[in-house]
């Protein structure tokens, strides 16, 4: 019965998503030339940056004219300083338009994307063909199924493990151990035709990949808990449990390489406590629920004083297992969604929550069992066999929710297309009003247009020639480049180009020529950055640090004195990942609230620590400091505060 309730569940799971939504995680961030570019002259390479990094050897990247002639030079290669990119030589294009063919795999989990977009060489692309066009293989059942047995096996073999250990199983558990590493090692089988499968490639291309090398952790692991079973088999008693010990431990470094292989290793903020939370989570529900089902084949037969004694050993156990359970998941579930409304509009969301509801319905019968069925262990093990009998059907729905998570992408992983910015504004003699757009609301390539209207009529502005000059407004020492467009048949003006080169606030100038004079329309923008976790540290009469963590470049602390409305000391700090001071060239420091923008460069303190007067306003205030390092780096770290009035 548990078995058949355990299929019906993963059924249930995988019916509760939509293919549409179950797609792979690498996806594309953005391109060069960016989709839909009309470009002057022929590329030299064709350049595309995923959201993953990606595995070179086994990703693909084509550039076909209209008559399906390829004009790439090569396979695709990394690029220097770019992990997350992959470029390809093209020989020269004359004019006309051509399409960008891609397929890659995530070197994290082994997933796939690909995708097409089309770009012009003296002519606009137009229609479909000038925009990305997904074409996403759906997250295969076959691979969920493998994640499922690998899961459920590594479960049982370290819960029989740790009932061993810890004394609460029975002479079943070297027997439940054995059938946890046939499960386990049969799900790495079914795991690796399944990632061979996505890749498309032999084994022998796919192993020397960091998905091979995962694959071949996740053997050695379970190859020696499996020697390990076979010296307990063989050993004398008192050798026995140290043999159970070593089975469990070796269990444990598969869950370990597993974490790391999966959403949990593509993390960009806290990436080993991140990896960490994910092995606690995975270990605990081991020891939990897998040591459960060692109990219940332990508590067989008639009660007894020793089974008494092991029912209460374990409920310890259990009960710090769920609290382990409970907290990494939580911590886990934050990282994964950006919005709670994402349990119930995303694939990843549901099965997040059907896990959860699962968890918490074996929670409560765990809490029943507590308080009813431990304390009648003594007397009677009726109560706990058919309650506990009940979690393990539950557990397995909860595993394959797990497994079905494996297999998706989390919200949280940037694979959302990007959205578009919009601003509009008009000259200062107020003649002329523009609305500018753009493609993403990220940094990086990207096409830009232009709507030019008269002010009052709101009729289209005949130009000569129009033109953007870009100036980011947080980095002074950057100066401004520029771009033209060119008219489109709609009446507006196009152009595509990298001129936002870097997150922040940038100043968009749309400089337009007319038969008898020019106007300057100044806009600003700001694109969109990742989530920066900050830590705030309060001590009585001090000033408050506020710590922000910059993606992998370290850490930048603001130590605002006094922290209220008015003139106040700004002390920022660099950190380097392991919290050594950052030699930095210089920092520009912004403060922006309720009245006037505020830019000052800080002055020094030491290698990495300046300070900058900043007047604060009353209510939110948003600092940021950008950093330029004396290896060349640039951080940049936004901080908001609410700050209390006079």
């Amino acid at each position: 019965m548990p078995r058949r309730r355990a299929v019906l569940a993963l059924a249930a799971i995988l019916g509760a998503l939509e293919a549409g939504e179950a797609w792979a995680h690498a996806g594309l961030r953005f391109s060069t030339p960016i989709a839909g570019a009309t470009l002057g002259a022929t590329p030299k390479v064709v350049q595309l940056t995923f959201w993953e990094k990606p595995e070179a050897s086994l990703s693909d990247i084509r550039v076909l004219d209209t008559a399906g002639t390829a004009y790439q030079v090569g396979r695709p290669e990394p690029v220097a300083g770019a992990p997350m990119a992959l470029a390809v030589p093209v020989r020269r294009l004359e004019r006309g338009v051509y399409t960008v063919s891609w397929r890659t795999l995530s070197s994290v989990d082994g997933h796939v994307t690909a995708g097409a977009f089309a770009f012009g060489v003296g002519v606009k692309p137009t229609g479909v063909a000038g925009g990305v066009l997904p074409a996403y293989p759906a997250a295969s059942p076959f691979e969920m199924a493998a994640r499922w047995v690998l899961i459920v096996g590594l479960v049982a073999l370290l819960g029989a493990a740790a009932a061993a250990a810890a004394r609460f199983g029975g002479t079943s558990d070297l027997k439940l151990a054995a059938g946890g590493w046939l499960l386990a090692a049969a799900g790495l089988v079914l795991l690796a035709v399944a990632q061979r499968r996505n890749a498309g490639a032999t084994y022998a291309v796919l192993m020397p990949t960091a998905i091979g090398r995962a694959l071949i952790g996740r053997a050695i692991a379970i190859g020696a808990a499996g020697g390990a079973l076979l010296a307990a088999r063989f050993a004398r008693p008192r050798l026995r449990l140290g043999a159970m010990a070593a089975a469990g431990v070796a269990a444990m470094v598969a869950m370990a390489v597993h974490a790391v292989a999966g959403h949990a290793g593509a993390a960009g903020r806290l990436p080993a406590a991140t990896v960490s939370a994910q092995w606690a989570h995975f270990a605990a529900v081991g020891i939990w629920l897998g040591g459960l089902a060692a109990l219940l084949l332990g508590v067989r037969g008639a009660p007894s004083a020793d089974k008494s004694a092991a029912v209460r050993r374990f409920s310890r156990i259990a009960g710090a297992g769920l609290l382990v359970v409970a907290v990494s998941g939580v911590w886990r579930t934050l990282g994964e969604l950006t919005s709670w409304r994402e349990l119930v509009s995303t694939g990843y969301g549901r099965a997040v929550a059907i896990k959860i509801v699962l968890l918490a319905a074996i929670a409560a019968c765990g809490a029943l069992n507590r308080w009813r069925s431990v304390p009648a262990a003594g007397s009677t093990l009726r109560p706990l066999r058919r309650i506990g009998s009940g979690e393990l059907a539950l557990a397995a729905g909860a595993l394959a929710a797990a497994a079905v998570l494996g297999a998706l992408p989390p919200p949280a992983s940037g694979f959302a297309a990007p959205t578009e910015l919009v601003v509009s504004g008009a000259d200062f003699g107020t003649t002329v009003r523009v609305r500018l757009t753009t493609a993403s609301d990220q940094a990086g390539p990207n096409r830009f247009v232009a709507r030019l209207t008269d002010y009052d009529s709101k009729a289209p502005v005949r130009a000569k020639r129009v033109s953007l000059r870009f100036a980011p407004l947080d980095d002074p020492s950057v100066g401004p480049t520029s771009l033209p467009l060119e008219p489109a048949p709609d009446d507006s003006w196009e152009g595509s180009g990298a001129q936002i080169a870097f997150d922040g606030r940038w100043r968009v100038t749309v400089v337009v020529e007319r038969a008898g004079d020019s106007v300057e329309v100044p806009l600003e923008l700001e694109t969109r950055s990742a989530p920066q976790f900050v830590s705030v540290e309060r001590v009585p009469g001090r000033a408050t640090n506020y710590t922000v963590e910059v993606g992998t470049e370290g850490f930048v602390r603001f130590s605002p004195d006094p922290e209220r409305a008015g003139p106040s000391k700004v002390t920022v700090t660099c950190f380097d990942v392991v919290g050594d001071e950052r030699r930095v060239e210089q920092i520009v420091v912004t403060a922006t609230g309720s009245g006037p923008v505020r830019q000052q460069t800080g002055r020094r303190l030491s290698q990495g620590q300046f300070v900058a007067d900043v007047e604060l306003q009353p209510g939110r205030n948003t600092l940021s400091a950008i950093a330029r390092t004396l290896d060349g780096s640039r951080m940049r770290a936004t901080l908001a505060i609410d700050v209390p009035g006079r």
